[in-house]
């Protein structure tokens, strides 16, 4: 087992090099591709518009009409700064689509295209970009199957899975704008619309993701009563369609005025965007994770198995949720002493709350003696109160019964991925396998798993946050219009 999780760490690594020489050599291409092209740019005029009708205001630059297309302007350097390119037909002709260029030269003799932002060697800068996009996705992609595979309670492999999903929206995005020239300003637009893209092309499946949420959270609140922690499907579905409203009405809103002005409100409305995209790729990410978590199997090699606990009912006795883990862990331990002859020790884990009369665990332990379960395979850990404790108090229980345990644990299935990132941050390296709940139960005690792991992980949540909208907002701010 531990030879398996290495060889995947060691996949995860290279991929993690791969991806950085991938950017390292995109970085490179990048600036070989501008310098080599610099003091030549080529720039295509308006259908009607004829490149020997234009004149450089100040000779910076000098104009060559492309001998195969008179509408095709070719512009040398000959100096540094700006340059206004001055429309100049003949008395008979008369263009009212163009009236002049404005292009800046650069240090090393770049020539910039003020206004549309095309440089020297954009042409294959468009196509290295394009190449770098679908190399990258395809990196992470493939280490984030090697994590869901062997390190799928690990906090990363969510991040991995949501950048995977932002990078393939970009994709998407490159291969519906295949079918015309793709251009620097499509590479800009990109970069400044990047949380509206994805927020965009996902659109159709969190909008029926928020109506099937709310359905089976109706299903829960009559059978199970109304309660804060029972609504937590029905507020997460109803931010989910006032963010998409909203997002309608940002796009809808035409804005007019002077460019600062425009900057202004397309840097609020990306950082919007961004901030939506990052909490919805995230959530996506999570559930698939839940999904690959809920329905996992484990090794028949343990050597013990949590059981972890949760309300017991008032004459003591387990409630359906916990016997559906305890019946989980009594199955697994059948099937494994079947297939490799191995008998494990079972771990109920679970101290006593105010409103209980014996402890979770003590509980749990007199379901398994009725089970037929031999006292002797049972240690009782009666004292912890969170999944923190539970993990933690049953690996000291465990490391003192046996020096090389092998562990897995039981739990209910929407609570196997935040119970086994919970215990890699104990110290406890465990499989876990979840019990089935009814359908309109999983769905809400999911979305209560997932909001602890944002709340676990507050800081992480912030710091990238707070990144991302720095970079949208700086690239709103830079980027031509």
């Amino acid at each position: 087992m531990n030879m398996t999780n290495n060889k995947a760490r060691s996949a995860i690594r290279q991929l993690g090099f791969a991806s950085l020489a991938a950017t390292a050599v995109f970085i490179i291409s990048m600036l070989v591709c501008t310098f080599l092209s610099a003091g030549q740019l080529e720039i295509e005029l308006p259908e009607g518009s004829r490149a020997e009708y234009f004149r450089p205001e100040t000779g910076i630059v000098e104009i060559h009409p492309a001998p195969e297309n008179e509408r095709l302007m070719i512009v040398t350097a000959k100096g540094r700064g700006k340059e206004f390119i001055n429309y100049h037909p003949p008395e008979n002709v008369t263009d009212p689509q163009s009236s002049f260029e404005y292009v800046k030269v650069l240090p090393g003799g770049v020539i910039f295209n003020v206004l549309n932002g095309d440089f020297s060697g954009c042409r294959s800068l468009t196509l290295i970009v394009q190449i770098y996009l679908l190399v990258i996705t395809s990196l992470l992609t493939m280490s984030f199957v090697i994590r869901c595979e062997k390190e799928l309670f690990s906090y990363s492999t969510l991040f991995f899975g949501g950048t995977t999903l932002f990078l393939m929206s970009l994709i998407l995005y490159l291969l519906i704008g295949s079918s015309r020239e793709f251009t620097m300003k499509h590479i800009y637009s990109m970069l400044k619309n990047a949380g509206s893209i994805f927020v965009t092309l996902l659109m159709p499946i969190m909008v029926i993701f928020a109506v099937s949420l709310a359905v089976s959270n109706v299903s829960l609140i009559r059978r199970e009563g109304r309660s804060f922690v029972n609504l937590l499907g029905l507020i997460l579905s109803g931010l989910i369609i006032a963010g998409y409203v909203a997002a309608i009405i940002f796009s809808n809103i035409m804005n007019s005025g002077s460019e600062q002005q425009v900057r202004i409100y397309d840097t609020f409305r990306s950082v919007y965007f961004t901030t939506f995209a990052y909490f919805e790729a995230m959530l996506i990410s999570a559930c698939a994770c839940g999904i690959i978590a809920a329905k996992g199997k484990s090794s028949y090699d343990k050597t013990h198995i949590i059981i972890l606990g949760c309300a017991i009912a008032d004459d003591g006795t387990p409630l359906p949720l916990l016997k559906g883990r305890i019946d989980k862990a009594i199955a697994f331990a059948n099937e494994q002493k079947a297939k490799s002859g191995k008998t494990v020790k079972f771990v109920p884990s679970g101290g006593q709350g105010s409103d209980e009369v014996i402890s979770e665990a003590e509980s749990m332990k007199n379901y398994l003696l009725a089970q037929g379960i031999d006292e002797n395979s049972i240690i009782l850990e009666n004292k912890s109160t969170t999944t923190q404790e539970n993990m933690r108090l049953s690996l000291e229980k465990i490391t003192a019964d046996c020096a090389e345990p092998s562990i897995v644990f039981s739990t209910s299935g929407y609570h196997v991925l935040r119970s086994g990132i919970i215990s890699r941050n104990e110290g406890l390296v465990a499989d876990g396998i979840g019990s089935k709940v009814k359908w309109y139960f999983f769905p809400n005690a999911f979305i209560r798993e997932f909001v602890g792991l944002l709340v676990s992980k507050w800081k992480q949540h912030l710091f990238w946050t707070a990144f991302f909208i720095l970079l949208f907002m700086a690239v709103n701010i830079l980027m031509p219009m």
